[in-house]
């Protein structure tokens, strides 16, 4: 079977062209056909921003998962994972369910950025996904840290199986990005053995069932050698008191 274009199940995957990195990456051009009005930060934008410097780009949160609970509480779902953003042509054996979407979305609904602005034909920002849905509800175990912020943007388990990867990308890199990003490392495949994180450099090491802010919008890449890669994708609204929020809940002070 053709894992490029059919799942595990055999269901034909709903493929994504590959990314075209003179049109997405060329932040010039957009700004140009902007009228030069796209980007502009706002003083909101450069407080936030110069204030997250004094972090790590990989800094540890004060949260441990309680991961026997938190598995107790998936196992109703164990049989509802959905392929996560597949390319044409590539085989990367990546899965998803949602914890925060669009209005209606159930944890099934396609998770990745474009292929919610496909199926939506709209443009969306990350703080367009604010619809809680029954996943989120279900998974109490999360909720001492996701409940810290009035608001969440996109939010989503991603499930990297072995050969799961990101490749080298950039989240979001300008001064105006309307969220920032905490990430959950779920299970004991997301240690140094199993897992990569790799950013400016080197290779981040992960505490299993802990949290970290991380600054993606710095080239990164991820890479899976094991089964059952879990992490949890959080995308918080960029305002001065959620910052200050994440200041206050870093492991080291």
């Amino acid at each position: 079977m053709d894992y490029k274009k059919f799942d595990k199940d055999g269901k034909p995957l709903n493929v994504m062209p590959t990314a075209d990195k003179n049109r997405q990456g060329n932040y010039h051009l957009k700004w140009i056909e902007s009228n030069k009005s796209r980007f502009e930060p706002t003083s909101e934008d450069i407080k936030c921003e110069l204030q997250l410097q004094a972090l790590q780009c990989f800094e540890p949160l004060d949260f441990s998962l309680d991961y026997k609970k938190f598995m107790e509480e998936l196992k109703p779902w164990n049989n509802s994972w959905v392929p996560y953003l597949r390319r044409e042509g590539i085989m990367n054996d990546r899965e998803g369910l949602l914890l925060v979407g669009l209005e209606g979305d159930s944890p099934t609904d396609s998770l990745s950025m474009p292929e919610a602005r496909k199926r939506t034909g709209k443009k969306l920002k990350e703080v367009d996904f604010q619809h809680k849905t029954e996943l989120y509800h279900s998974l109490t175990s999360l909720h001492p840290l996701l409940e810290k912020f009035d608001t969440l943007g996109r939010t989503m388990l991603v499930k990297a199986n072995k050969g799961g990867h990101f490749p080298p990308h950039k989240d979001s890199p300008m001064l105006t990005r309307d969220s920032i990003r905490i990430v959950i490392f779920i299970g004991d495949n997301t240690d140094h053995e199993s897992y990569v994180w790799h950013m400016e450099g080197r290779d981040w090491p992960i505490i299993p069932n802990s949290a970290y802010y991380i600054d993606t919008r710095k080239t990164h890449r991820t890479f899976s050698w094991s089964d059952n890669s879990i992490h949890c994708v959080i995308n918080i609204p960029k305002t001065w008191e959620n910052v200050l929020k994440i200041m206050s809940i870093t492991r080291n002070f």
